[in-house]
């Protein structure tokens, strides 16, 4: 499998594979570059509707579906906790943090969408792969 890297100095975690080519399911090549890109917009929605039919959009969707689940793992606990602690100042520091983490989150999701058109599998870094 062919492997791309976005930091050749290999600091970031992010790693871009090839994926399973266009064309080897039911539906037309322009139809799977679609439901590819919608898979990683909105995978709960597209992987269990279209997966069957591509197994590029089985490939991005679990991908994609497999980045929500872990988003919500460390995202839902962290926000509990910041509403339990009442303090003004940690309350800032952990809303900060989630911020960032939720803007690092739709950048990958952009990236993925538009490599994934091209014929790429992005890897997300740090990603539970629960649904395999």
């Amino acid at each position: 499998m062919n492997t791309v890297t976005l930091d050749p100095s290999n600091r970031l975690p992010i790693r871009i594979e090839s994926a399973p080519a266009f064309g080897g399911g039911s539906m037309s090549i322009d139809q799977e570059r679609t439901f590819v890109l919608l898979a990683h917009l909105f995978p709960l929605i597209i992987w269990p509707w279209k997966r069957k039919a591509s197994p590029a959009v089985d490939a991005h969707g679990k991908e994609a579906l497999n980045m929500g689940i872990t988003l919500m793992i460390l995202m839902f606990p962290l926000g509990f906790i910041s509403g339990l602690l009442g303090s003004l100042f940690v309350a800032s520091i952990v809303s900060i943090i989630s911020s960032l983490v939720s803007f690092a989150a739709l950048m990958l999701v952009v990236i993925g969408a538009l490599k994934a058109q091209q014929g790429w599998l992005l890897r997300y870094p740090l990603n539970f792969r629960l649904i395999k």
